[in-house]
C-alpha cells in the first residue's frame, strides 16, 4: 500500500477545481449582466425626453405643439381647438374676461 503520494490529495484535485472556477467565474459574469440590463432598464424609464408624453401639457398646448410640428393641418387644428375650447366652457372653466366676471361678481352681490 503506497505511501504518501498513494491516495488523497497528493494527486492535486484534479478537474474539480477548474469546474468550481469556471461556476465561480459564470456566476459572477451573470451577476454583472444583470445589473447592467437592470441600470439600463432604470435609466430608460427616467430618460424621458422630448418625446414623451408629458401629463404638464394641457390639451390647448399639446394641439399647437402637434400643430407646429406638421401633424395636424390648419383645419384640423382649428376645429380642435374649438372642440376644447368648448370642453373647457362646460367644464367650470372659467373663458369670460375680468370685467364680465367683476360684473357678474357685483350683481350677485347687489342680490
Amino acid at each position: 500500500m503506497g505511501g504518501m503520494a498513494g491516495s488523497g490529495m497528493a494527486g492535486g484535485m484534479g478537474g474539480a477545481m477548474v469546474v468550481f472556477a469556471l461556476i465561480a467565474l459564470l456566476t459572477v459574469a451573470a451577476l454583472l449582466a444583470a445589473g447592467v440590463v437592470g441600470i439600463r432598464a432604470l435609466a430608460s424609464e427616467t430618460d424621458d425626453g422630448p418625446d414623451a408624453s408629458g401629463t404638464d401639457e394641457t390639451p390647448v398646448e399639446r394641439l399647437q405643439r402637434r400643430y407646429a410640428e406638421g401633424e395636424l393641418t390648419e383645419e384640423e387644428f382649428e376645429r380642435a381647438l374649438e372642440r376644447e375650447l368648448e370642453r373647457g366652457e362646460t367644464d367650470g372653466i372659467e373663458t369670460g374676461s375680468p370685467a364680465e366676471t367683476k360684473q357678474t361678481g357685483e350683481t350677485t352681490r347687489a342680490r
